[in-house]
């Protein structure tokens, strides 16, 4: 069951939408946290819709963000975090899929994309290992079962 749900969780999370349906956001920048040492990449940003966590994929720092500073402008294609467990007490967080600061490219969709992807394949790999181990475990347990029903 657990494996079945590991797969479910894996299909909604894992669903990104393309470049086109990305929420865009222009905004001034609050507050950078670069990543390092366990530590996230996030910006905090006010715009329009209000003030709001954007953060890397995996933290990655991206070559260029240290040249974000507070009440700079950005923008922004992001992705509403899915399955936030923090949302209730910390507010709507967001995904970086590509950032612009002075005109220039910090983080490209493009390269986002490639390494998400990179990543889901392999969690999807291991997730659909249990899927087929377990699918194992309960023929050999349900054979068990049919052998000492059996027997008696």
């Amino acid at each position: 069951m657990f494996a079945l749900a590991a797969k479910g969780v894996f299909l909604i999370v894992f669903q990104h939408p393309p470049k086109k349906n990305l929420l865009l956001i222009e905004g001034i920048v609050k507050q950078v946290r670069l990543g390092g040492q366990g530590n996230s990449t996030y910006f905090l940003i006010k715009s329009d819709t209000g003030t709001y966590r954007y953060s890397s994929y995996y933290g990655k720092v991206w070559s260029g963000m240290e040249r974000i500073h507070p009440e700079d402008s950005v923008q922004i294609f992001a992705e509403r975090k899915k399955l936030n467990p923090n949302e209730f007490i910390s507010g709507k967080a967001y995904y970086i899929w590509e950032l612009v600061h002075l005109n220039q490219v910090i983080v490209a969709y493009e390269e986002v994309q490639d390494m998400v992807n990179e990543t889901e394949t392999t969690v999807n790999r291991y997730v659909n290992g249990f899927l087929a181990a377990s699918v194992v475990f309960l023929l050999v347990a349900y054979i068990r079962k049919l052998t000492i029903l059996g027997g008696k």
